[in-house]
């Protein structure tokens, strides 16, 4: 499917991205100068920078992850993500779609309205790794998307195997995710999420190598 085609198939995407710009536009003025562009554990604000960047810059770097999501088939030198269109199709919507979520939780805190930003953030992260985890199954072999190990890269059975763990991995760390801030104190918060993210993407690491030695060695044997 040509990117012609799968911009007309998915005209829908576009009025939601561009929709943070035309809201940017009427608020610009009611913005202050500088806004919270950091937050700390607590979903307090502790850096400032330019207004630009909450109203510009966040939006902008979902219209641009659409983007190259959407031309990535076409770079492709062996053409192996040309048959993984539908949950290529899932991921660059969902992912380009996050930024949009981001950016209205992140305006909201600018335009001075109190919201505990740190629950939403996490919500929300943990609802893009299930999603993700839900199609990364069906992914095909290829340089972009996916769990591009040496081995897996290497071998597609490797692959294969690899993303089907990977695929419930992430789908269940999603939900932990999502329910790390009502389960752990704010203290715990930072250590509990980095180390389920380190689990989310060793494990998977750690099995394609160990998928790969075993069927290299099954392979010597015949």
């Amino acid at each position: 499917m040509s990117i012609t085609e799968n911009f007309r198939k998915e005209w829908f995407v576009w009025p939601i991205l561009i929709a943070p710009f035309i809201v940017s536009y009427f608020l610009w003025d009611k913005l202050p100068e500088e806004v919270p562009t950091h937050f700390n554990i607590k979903g307090e604000a502790d850096d400032w920078g330019p207004r630009w960047i909450n109203a510009l810059m966040i939006p902008g770097i979902g219209v641009i992850t659409y983007i190259m999501l959407l031309v990535l088939p076409m770079i492709d030198p062996k053409k192996k993500i040309s048959n993984t269109q539908k949950p290529i199709a899932a991921i660059r919507i969902f992912t380009s779609i996050f930024f949009v979520f981001l950016y209205a939780f992140v305006m909201t805190v600018s335009m001075g309205i109190e919201v505990n930003l740190t629950h939403y953030i996490y919500l929300g992260t943990g609802s893009l790794f299930l999603i993700l985890g839900n199609y990364m199954n069906s992914v095909k072999p290829n340089y972009f998307i996916g769990i591009r190990t040496p081995w897996t890269l290497e071998n597609p059975e490797v692959w294969k195997k690899t993303h089907r763990l990977g695929s419930k991995i992430w789908v269940v760390g999603g939900l932990f995710l999502m329910a790390i801030p009502f389960v752990l104190p704010i203290e715990w918060m930072v250590i509990g999420s980095t180390s389920l993210v380190l689990v989310l993407a060793g494990i998977p690491a750690i099995y394609s190598y160990v998928i790969f030695k075993k069927i290299e060695s099954e392979g010597e044997a015949l």
